[in-house]
């Protein structure tokens, strides 16, 4: 799941496709046309830098109950997950000495 969001995330970020661009005669897109309109311009603006805020340890306020809530499902993730290595660990050990490995 978090490979097809990721795929999804990068397709949305990249600069659209250079089919229409005019390309040189070894079939190569000019530098200064990559990523810029019909009339040069920027067709996006560029991206501010992050804002770098200071790393705090611990949170002075109490948690919130949706704070529970996340870390009990993280923490039933993990434990189906873990299931589910043995169950096909058991499987595939099954399976091996049925072939005779």
């Amino acid at each position: 799941m978090r490979r097809v969001l990721l795929a999804l995330l990068l397709l949305l970020v990249r600069p659209p496709l250079a089919v229409a661009l005019p390309a040189t005669t070894d079939g190569s897109i000019p530098v200064a046309a990559a990523g810029t309109g019909a009339r040069g311009r920027a067709l996006w603006p560029p991206l501010p830098p992050p804002v770098q805020e200071p790393w705090r340890g611990r949170r002075d306020e109490p948690p919130l109950s949706i704070d529970l809530t996340f870390h009990l499902l993280r923490h039933l993730l993990l434990l189906a997950r873990a299931q589910s290595q043995r169950a096909r660990a058991d499987s595939n050990r099954r399976i091996l000495d049925a072939v005779g490995r």
